[in-house]
């Protein structure tokens, strides 16, 4: 079946804009073509694509004897096998001795990464020689027809948006007509390329079918120029869908460019099994008729079935996809008098037009006479703001620590926060504050007479002009620029009565926006907020003058995005030997009294197969030491690391003492950090050499140990580095490694290693009931989370680690395994800590867990997950 053409800019998330690589002189180096090759290939070089990558380009299958009579749809189930042909200007197919690429003839190339097809040079060029690209792109099929220009012998066709998925094929087809000059003569002296990233087309939400147009919701009777309905959606609600603009007498002797110029409005026919335009009384869609589909939602449109169907017909679709126009020209094959075409690639944005246009040629049977019986169509969940992808969340918040370092009456506020995307990178912030602004016109703010002013401060956010206060009061404004493009997603604000309004103002794509938004509550959702690199975003308050305490407000945080023209990546892996995984504590070993051992091939078989390859086991020092400084009995901790060395699977060590031993604090007279240092250099020698081990955890979640954690954190490292200089310390943090009080538990954490491999671990549960953060958690109803919260808890985390610039872990995170909903804050809070480029460990797993609330173990003897795996499997590296 044709796909559909995405014919200019750049094509939904992929890139654009690297150096091409040319491939050209096919006689010599690399290539070394000779006529009467079946294929040829080389490596070539983008020097741009990440700093310089190569890839390797294999032209392949030349065919002969392609039945070209359908130009959008070659056939060559009938043709022959071919031999490449070249001559010095270039290479074809078929005729051996001087490289002529005729019509009914194809090849195909294939590249080992995604690239773009950005032009063809010709030689032997006519100007009245037409080509059939067909091509794989995001994983959907695409093909277009391209009838070449008026040009001279060397001529180039230049391509927009042919992004091709790395390893399939592109397929080149002469389709020229038979009254083209020789046959339609071509060679190919140049091909233009470059390497990008793979495309990502859109998530596409429930497909729906929209027909019986006359009954509801339609209600279409012959003779209305538009018709409508709400289409409810699971996700979106209701999308309003219009059909409107029925015109009839287009010129289309271009059936790539229609011209309706000429053409006059007509009107919707219907008959009981479609609708048409021209023939009220009969609803045909006849050859020069078109009509309009648009939808307040971007859409993928999937399909169309027709009436009155012959086989001979032709329509031509128009549409723009990220703001960029697209087109593409379907000829409808052979089918009966029901067909369905199956569409693809076209997406059309929200409160566009999408025009359908009959371009049926003129010998087509009854005027090439359809209607439509049905429509399907999907919306897209995840239809990004046009031309724009962002990345994971940034927060702006805790004004007076780093990296603001913000006092009561500083007049700027500024400070660099660290974005994970496309390798990391660091966004600059800026503040400014302003006072005495007129807001008697709460959407058009007068800063004629206004003054610079002052940041103030509470503990719980901050404010302007009052310094002492931090409030943000009815004619105060602030702005705040950012050095990357940047989306601001929620605003969370104190001291809200419910009265206040605020204005905000940015520059997107160099085009001034604004908004008047009414603070009804602490949280301020804010929808496509997307500033320009360096431009000002302004939030001023325009309460009104009856607002309570003048709109008193002040800002606890924001929650942002940095945008970017393409899906970014996330590669964490660096110099250091870092490699980012996920999977589960294997608990067990770390209680008093019975222990068991998580030693049954079957669990770990189990993990293995979910990719979760990461094994935290949790140990009692007790057990493997019974004596300071005496033996370490390695039995029980040898047959777990075999288990996971033959699968290829990683263990983390994980020393679960809370920073005791029998009770005493690590660092006192009754446990010197001596004994510390002894006990983990002795493991470490056991297994240096053992390649099963992630890291060592040194010990976890220490809490009330009076300040002396960082220097027994020390004495264990130094332990280590005493005899192994590869394996990673794991190093949790006090007050029993949280997350959301990280910064102020541990000021002085910092372990000095020499060989630049130390990370450091948080833990973080989602409970906020007494006592929060514990995992002890009450009901979903009870607790009812935001989906980010656990995106907001491990924040200051995140932001210590990057003061630090330092690896972080995170060791322990769970939910209820009782309740399905509480997967969408688990999924929220498992891609951000991936973007950050954080390894983590859910727990639990493990057998003997009886009735635990947080147990991700499978049932039925390893054949029923538990809820929370169906989230958690989507995360293995």
């Amino acid at each position: 079946m044709p796909r559909a053409l995405l014919a200019g800019g750049c094509l939904l998330t992929a890139i654009c804009g690297h150096a091409a690589i040319t491939l050209d002189n096919w006689s010599s180096s690399p290539w070394q073509l000779t006529g009467g090759d079946v294929d040829f290939s080389a490596t070539l070089t983008d020097p741009v694509y990440q700093g310089g990558t190569s890839a390797s380009f294999v032209f392949a299958t030349p065919k002969t004897g392609v039945d070209v009579s359908t130009q959008s749809t070659p056939d060559d189930s009938v043709a022959s096998a071919s031999v490449f042909g070249v001559e010095g200007t270039g290479f074809g197919v078929s005729e051996t001795y001087v490289g002529r690429f005729n019509r009914g003839e194809s090849f195909t190339l294939q590249v080992d990464h995604a690239f773009q097809l950005n032009g063809i040079r010709w030689a032997e060029y006519q100007g009245d020689e037409a080509i059939h690209i067909a091509w794989t792109s995001g994983g959907a099929t695409m093909s277009q027809v391209f009838d070449l220009p008026a040009g001279s012998f060397y001529t180039t066709t230049n391509f927009n948006d042919i992004i091709i998925d790395a390893n399939t094929l592109v397929t080149i087809t002469n389709v020229s007509d038979t009254s083209a000059s020789a046959s339609g003569r071509l060679r190919i002296n140049q091909i233009y390329t470059e390497l990008v990233d793979a495309v990502t087309l859109p998530e596409i939400g429930e497909t729906h079918l929209l027909n019986n147009w006359s009954s509801a919701p339609w209600s279409l009777t012959s003779g209305q120029t538009t018709f409508s309905a709400n289409i409810s959606d699971t996700v979106l609600g209701d999308v309003l869908v219009s059909f409107y603009d029925p015109v009839t007498g287009a010129d289309i002797s271009d059936p790539q460019a229609p011209d309706f110029s000429s053409a006059s409005s007509s009107t919707f026919g219907v008959e009981g099994t479609g609708f048409g335009v021209g023939n009220s009384g009969t609803g045909r869609f006849d050859r020069g008729e078109s009509f309009i589909l648009e939808a307040d939602e971007s859409f993928e449109l999937q399909s169309i079935r027709w009436v009155e169907y012959s086989g001979d017909e032709s329509v031509h679709f128009a549409w723009q996809s990220n703001g960029v126009p697209m087109s593409t020209v379907i000829d409808l094959p052979a089918g009966s008098f029901y067909t369905e075409t199956e569409l693809s690639g076209i997406f059309p944005d929200a409160n566009t037009p999408l025009e359908i246009t009959n371009v049926s040629s003129s010998g087509a049977y009854l005027n090439g006479r359809l209607r439509i019986n049905h429509v399907e169509l999907a919306f897209l969940s995840n239809a990004p703001v046009t031309g724009s992808t962002a990345g994971a969340y940034i927060f702006l918040r805790d004004w007076q620590q780093w990296p603001w370092d913000a006092s009561p009456g500083d007049s700027t506020i500024s400070g660099t926060l660290w974005a994970p995307e496309n390798g990391g990178s660091n966004i600059a912030f800026n503040f400014l504050a302003y006072a005495n602004v007129d807001v008697d016109t709460p959407s058009a703010p007068d800063f004629t007479n206004a003054t610079a002013s002052v940041f103030g401060f509470e503990s719980t956010g901050f404010g302007v002009g009052e310094t002492n206060v931090g409030r943000f009061n009815r004619g105060e404004s602030f702005t705040v620029t950012a050095g990357h493009d940047l989306q601001i997603d929620t605003i969370r604000w104190r001291e809200v009565q419910g009265d206040e309004q605020v204005h905000i103002s940015w520059v997107n794509n160099g085009t001034a926006q604004s908004v008047v938004l009414d603070v009804t509550s602490s949280t301020s959702d804010l929808t496509d907020v997307i500033a320009d690199a360096n431009t000002a975003i302004v939030i001023t308050n325009v309460s009104p003058t009856t607002s309570s305490l003048n709109g008193r407000l002040r800002v606890q945080d924001f929650k942002a995005r940095a945008v970017y023209a393409t899906a970014p990546t996330y590669d964490h892996s660096g110099p250091d030997g870092f490699v980012q995984m996920m999977g589960v504590n294997l608990a067990g070993a770390e209680f008093s009294g019975f222990a068991f051992w998580q030693d049954n091939p079957q669990e770990w078989d189990y993990y293995h197969s979910k990719g979760l390859d990461l094994i935290r086991i949790p140990f009692k020092w007790e057990r493997l030491q019974p004596t300071l400084y005496g033996a370490v009995d390695f039995t029980d901790l040898d047959a777990i690391v075999a288990l996971a060395d033959a699968r290829g699977m990683k263990v983390v060590l994980d020393m679960h003492n809370y920073a005791r031993y029998n009770g005493n604090v690590i660092g006192t007279t009754n446990v010197p950090n001596a004994a510390f240092a002894d006990v983990w250099r002795k493991l470490a020698d056991h297994y240096k050499n053992e390649s099963a081990i992630y890291g060592y955890g040194i010990m976890n979640e220490p809490h009330g140990t009076g300040g002396l954690w960082p220097a027994a954190a020390q004495a264990a490292a130094d332990g280590i580095r005493d005899v192994d200089s590869n394996t990673w310390i794991i190093v949790a943090g006090e007050n029993y490694s949280s997350a959301s009080t990280w910064r102020t538990s541990n000021p002085n954490l910092d372990v000095q290693d020499a060989s630049g491999k130390t990370m450091y671990e948080a833990h973080i549960y989602f409970d906020q009931s007494w006592p929060a953060g514990d995992g002890s958690y009450s009901s979903f109803d009870n607790e009812n989370p935001e989906d980010d919260r656990g995106v907001r808890l491990v924040h200051p985390f995140l932001l210590w680690l990057q003061e630090k610039n330092a690896r972080g872990f995170i060791g322990e995170f769970g939910v209820p395994n009782n309740d399905a909903r509480w997967n969408v804050l688990l999924d929220e809070f498992m891609a951000h800590i991936s973007a950050y480029g954080m390894s983590g460990t859910y727990w639990a797993g493990g057998e003997n867990w009886g009735n635990y609330a947080l147990d991700i173990s499978p049932t039925n003897s390893y054949t029923t997950d538990a809820i929370p795996m169906q989230v958690l499997e989507n995360y293995a590296f």
